[in-house]
């Protein structure tokens, strides 16, 4: 496990140089009118509290495909916070790119996405043994982690991101703090260190938006972290090392060539 992990590293750290040597695209400049702003804080309000008072009752382990007693509101408050942008679209009247969702180069993020989530699922290897290979786990990261995934990153990062950064543009990076901070807290969690984690998240999220004007990236980003999260775990030594192994170093390979040899 601790050489997969390693191999998750370099996999990690060799893909991530191909983010980095991306530029930040433009802002559109537009006015954020104070109406605005306030509706945008009070929408996160809302759901921040209604989650709170959820809690980690939407899972339930003993249920049927462990949805726990709260599962449907919860899902239903993150499907409305995800389309709420698009609302809040047609109320100010606001131009397609106000918001972060842009699909050029999309195939190539794709891939470059999962490359980075295949390495963070080898080094958490070292600490994590659940896995989907079971209807209910199957639900919970397959389909549920999808759903909050992508109602957090529509509000947040495709629309919450761009909005502020215009609204503080003489010091950026008060946007990324409040966003990083409100995704780490509104994101379905069950121990504080979780959201605090998701705030380090948020950060890096904030990051592939200002590359890529785009939210998909980094929805894809964190949801393939959750399926090799869960999918490369312990499957016994068959599985570890007839493919996950030689899959593992065939990537390592290809990537390494590709940063150093083809000046990526």
């Amino acid at each position: 496990m601790r050489l997969l992990a390693i191999i998750g590293v370099v996999i990690m750290t060799h893909t991530l140089y191909f983010i980095i040597k991306l530029k930040n695209t433009s802002i559109q400049k537009r006015d954020i009118s104070d109406k605005e702003l306030g509706v945008f804080f009070l929408t996160a309000a809302i759901f921040f509290t209604v989650n709170f008072l959820i809690g980690y009752a939407w899972w339930d382990p003993n249920h049927v495909l462990g949805m726990g007693p709260l599962f449907f509101p919860s899902i239903f408050s993150l499907i409305a916070l995800g389309l709420i942008p698009y609302v809040f679209r047609a109320y100010f009247k606001l131009d397609k790119k106000a918001f972060a969702s842009s699909t050029n180069n999309f195939w190539s993020f794709f891939s470059t996405m999962a490359f980075i989530a295949y390495g963070y699922g080898l080094v958490s290897l070292l600490w994590h043994c659940c896995s989907f290979f079971e209807p209910k786990m199957f639900f919970f990261f397959f389909i549920i982690k999808f759903i909050q995934l992508w109602a957090m990153c529509s509000f947040f990062f495709m629309y919450g991101f761009k909005l502020l950064l215009n609204k503080f543009s003489h010091a950026p990076w008060i946007a990324y703090l409040i966003i990083s901070i409100l995704f780490g807290f509104c994101y379905p969690w069950h121990t504080i260190g979780f959201a605090f984690t998701f705030i380090i998240f948020g950060l890096g999220l904030c990051i592939l938006v200002r590359k890529t004007d785009s939210f998909w990236p980094g929805l894809m980003l964190l949801y393939f972290a959750y399926i090799f999260h869960a999918g490369l775990a312990w499957q016994g030594p068959l599985i570890t090392f007839a493919v996950i192994f030689p899959i593992s170093i065939s990537l390592l390979i290809l990537i390494v060539y590709a940063t150093f040899r083809l000046k990526i």
